[in-house]
């Protein structure tokens, strides 16, 4: 008797359970249905898809450069108003950052919307790439381009974090712009393939295995709101893999003998990584660093903070008035910087 008491109490629990789930994910569906609907390009369907990219720009000659490791766009304005190049890349998605090597072209910069894998002569995921790849386009712009001084490397979340890494290793780079940084070498993002972003000379780069986050983390910022389609937060995943990392400072990016020009773009709300506070650890290492934040701003600086993918849905942070001023706000710092740094 006690026996089917307690397999009913058991049963009854479950059914609570999954009666919850369900109610919760039904309301978060029609919570964040209309939210977020972001304009994106249609190339963000498949950022590796080059015909989808719209090369027919006013005033901009648009080409597409296959050289060894260098895959990219190269963007050469029709009356080119200043000196030297802008070499854009993007993020984990793997896009080459093409509205920004396109925005700065209008505005009279030789620019490069570069990828760092996924494509011919790459890493096919964002794991172990090499450092070295960053070689074949020097070699390029070095026979191709005459007028190819300054440098500046324009980063975005993990392209920040290989910008900040080449800088580290090739002095050819005079300025770097850095959005939503990583102070850290972090694991890549192939969980197959696992293992560090970066390689350099063959080895790979000393890195945070997010795999070793606290699980309380985890499964309260990552498990439950999958389960129940909430907004998913990497932040503390990040956060609590470094704190738990005895060696972590082994880990960080050796930005100290950095002779580059550094600026860092980031939101005090940023719910991906915290940017926020991995900038000032650059800053702490490399004092002539210089930090824009924007308060009430997220990772993407777009949207109010929620990025639905479909099947998931994640926290980018940030308010719609707050990502919009920084957006703003953001590329006119960024025009100075440039216009300071290519007379």
């Amino acid at each position: 008797m006690k026996s089917r008491k307690f397999f009913f109490s058991i049963f009854s629990i479950v059914i609570i359970l999954v009666i919850l789930v369900f109610s919760l994910r039904i309301y978060n569906d029609y919570k964040y249905k209309d939210i977020n609907v972001l304009n994106f390009p249609k190339y963000y369907k498949d950022v590796t898809n080059i015909s989808l990219y719209p090369t027919d720009i006013d005033g901009v000659d648009v080409t597409y450069v296959d050289e060894g490791r260098m895959q990219g766009f190269r963007f050469v304005p029709k009356k080119k108003s200043h000196k030297g190049l802008v070499i854009c890349y993007g993020g984990s998605e793997g896009s080459p950052n093409f509205e920004s090597a396109k925005r700065l072209a209008e505005e009279g910069y030789e620019t490069f919307a570069l990828f760092m894998f996924g494509m011919k002569n790459q890493e096919p995921t964002l794991t172990k790439i090499p450092l070295e790849q960053f070689e074949d386009v020097i070699n390029y712009i070095n026979k191709n381009i005459k007028d190819n001084k300054p440098i500046s490397v324009l980063g975005a979340s993990k392209g920040a974090e290989y910008a900040l890494n080449l800088a580290c290793k090739y002095p050819e780079i005079d300025n770097l712009i850095l959005i939503s940084p990583s102070s850290y070498n972090f694991a890549g993002l192939d969980f197959k393939d696992y293992g560090s972003s970066w390689t350099y000379k063959g080895k790979q780069l000393p890195y945070i295995d997010t795999k070793k986050s606290s699980f309380s983390s985890f499964l309260k910022n990552i498990i439950v709101p999958t389960i129940i389609k909430s907004p998913i937060s990497y932040k503390e995943t990040y956060k609590s893999a470094i704190e738990q990392d005895p060696s972590s400072q082994e880990k960080l990016i050796p930005v100290k003998n950095v002779k580059a020009n550094i600026l860092m773009i980031v939101g005090e709300d940023d719910l991906m990584w915290d940017s926020f506070a991995m900038a000032q650890k650059i800053k702490e290492k490399n004092p002539n660093a210089k930090i824009y934040s924007y308060k009430g701003a997220g990772h993407i600086f777009a949207g109010n903070g929620v990025l639905n993918l479909g099947r998931i849905r994640i926290a980018t942070g940030g308010t719609i008035e707050g990502n919009e001023k920084a957006r703003s706000e953001s590329r006119k710092t960024i025009a100075t910087f440039l216009k300071e740094n290519h007379k």
